[in-house]
């Protein structure tokens, strides 16, 4: 339960930001209230935080630095994911959880690139082309390695992948071999 009041920080921070203590409290003490009456209430509470955040805006023309929306650094998109969840049915969940493991794939991939791209700095004689070759389709299907001294490098790459990270990974290779 804690972990949920932690990922809706940003959303306790946009509700305290557009409220009045007076409005929280007619929250507080709307369950007290004749269940007739509730609805009622309910909806002249909506009222005035509307009425509320209109006025605040006009008065604050800024950005909301206080809900942490002007940030200038790099979203967390997985961060994000997360916190959508948390508002989300479970068909939406499901989705979310998708966007997290290619992001995450992304992640791994361009890890793998800087890899990639240390070993050629290293070694001049490392290529990046044959090492793409080290796993075209045979007939088979089954995954062919060429000649390259760069086999080795790859095969521990690859095994450093989940098998959904693989695929992705050749789902990619092939998706760039239909563009040459």
């Amino acid at each position: 339960m804690t972990d949920k009041k932690e990922d809706a920080s940003s959303v306790m921070a946009f509700d305290a930001l557009y409220t009045t203590n007076q409005i929280q409290k007619l929250k507080v003490l709307l369950p007290y209230i004749e269940p007739s009456m509730q609805k009622h209430l309910a909806v002249y509470i909506k009222y005035l935080e509307f009425q509320y955040t209109l006025n605040y805006t006009k008065r604050h023309p800024t950005t909301l630095s206080g809900c942490g929306l002007s940030q200038p650094e790099k979203p967390d998109l997985r961060k994000l994911c997360t916190e959508l969840s948390l508002y989300s049915s479970p068909e939406e969940i499901r989705q979310l959880e998708q966007i997290q493991n290619m992001l995450q794939t992304f992640e791994t991939v361009q890890e793998m690139t800087q890899t990639m791209n240390a070993m050629q700095e290293i070694f001049p004689d490392f290529s990046m082309d044959g090492l793409a070759g080290q796993f075209s389709q045979s007939s088979d299907g089954s995954t062919g390695q060429g000649g390259n001294n760069a086999s080795p490098m790859m095969d521990m790459l690859m095994n450093m992948l989940t098998p959904e990270q693989r695929e992705m990974y050749e789902m990619f290779e092939k998706g760039a071999s239909y563009d040459k």
